[in-house]
């Protein structure tokens, strides 16, 4: 039977999201916060005393007490700091991506199988209650598109939009659409870092089924939206809101009013993290595993290859006809 004893967690990472982490932790029954790793010390004192835990400076210094980590620090450092816990026997929840190559992230699946533990990738919108619903309802997607925009920031900089925020939309279609890619055409428009802070993106599966995608953090506005078109019916889903709807075909001539999917409205974030220390009591896979995680990352590699990243606005808008 699975112990019953507290898990004994750490947090790596106490930026604008790994805060929240420690939030929810500190209030999850039969989880013990042991303790939080930020290199930022004014940022990590502060948190641990606002939740009464041991601040590190160093995220080695969690090694032997956490039996379980959260790991959400920028990406070039997910592959070192989830082997070294991993090699701690320690199972492991690392941010999305889950590394920043495609043989990191098989050398961290492979080293997760070997010491029999959880290694759960941080795809938070899979435990969005809306795309919970959403997967009970949808059949065979012909088309799916996504928009993902958000405001300008100084966040995730490491990284272009399709590996910061357009990643979330790639790991639910490949999820949605099961079968191999036949062709890819992305766009990206770099304003303000080295990498496409807007990006365009279309899938073609061999299947039929295509996917556009749009992803942007120099909006002025912030929307998380998705659209599944099938033979008989479109889904639509707003992260955000968390709501569900059904659109059908006319009936005897006549429209036929949107249908609103009931949804039990929820954080994902707690969703998230109480599956990942379900999967750690349990020993079970987690809902999103690593595996999960490589597939995602190699996607979002297949995009970036693909991609043309031009720095010129009205240029951007030219390319926009090429690629559609």
């Amino acid at each position: 039977m699975p112990s019953k004893k507290p898990i004994r967690v750490g947090v790596v990472g106490i930026g604008n999201f790994g805060q929240h982490h420690v939030r929810i932790y500190s209030q999850m029954p039969g989880v013990e916060l042991v303790g939080i790793a930020e290199i930022d010390g004014e940022r990590g004192r502060e948190c641990a005393r606002q939740y009464n835990v041991a601040y590190y400076s160093d995220y080695r210094e969690l090694f032997g007490k956490v039996k379980a980590v959260n790991i959400a620090v920028p990406t070039s450092l997910h592959y070192k700091m989830a082997r070294d816990f991993l090699l701690q026997e320690a199972d492991v929840l690392v941010e999305k991506p889950i590394t920043t190559d495609l043989s990191q992230a098989k050398k961290l699946v492979d080293l997760a199988k070997e010491q029999g533990l959880i290694l759960q990738v941080g795809h938070l919108e899979r435990f969005n209650p809306a795309v919970m619903e959403l997967r009970k309802i949808v059949g065979t997607p012909l088309f799916i598109e996504t928009r993902r925009l958000a405001y300008p920031t100084k966040q995730s900089l490491d990284v272009g939009i399709v590996w910061d925020l357009m990643i979330h939309d790639i790991d639910i279609i490949i999820s949605l659409i099961n079968s191999p890619i036949e062709d890819i055409r992305a766009l990206g428009l770099s304003v303000y870092s080295q990498y496409e802070d807007f990006a365009l993106v279309q899938i073609l599966f061999k299947n039929g089924a295509i996917a556009n995608l749009i992803a942007s953090r120099i909006s002025g506005e912030k929307l998380r939206q998705l659209r599944v078109v099938e033979t008989e019916k479109t889904i639509l889903l707003d992260f955000m809101n968390q709501t569900l709807s059904v659109l059908r075909p006319p009936r005897k001539g006549k429209a036929v009013p949107p249908e609103s999917v009931p949804v039990n409205k929820s954080e994902p974030l707690r969703l998230e993290l109480e599956h990942f220390i379900e999967c750690v009591r349990t020993n079970k896979e987690p809902m999103v595993s690593g595996e999960d995680g490589k597939k995602a990352l190699d996607l979002a590699v297949q995009i970036t290859a693909h991609m043309r990243i031009v720095k010129d606005k009205g240029h951007f808008e030219k390319e926009i006809a090429s690629l559609i």
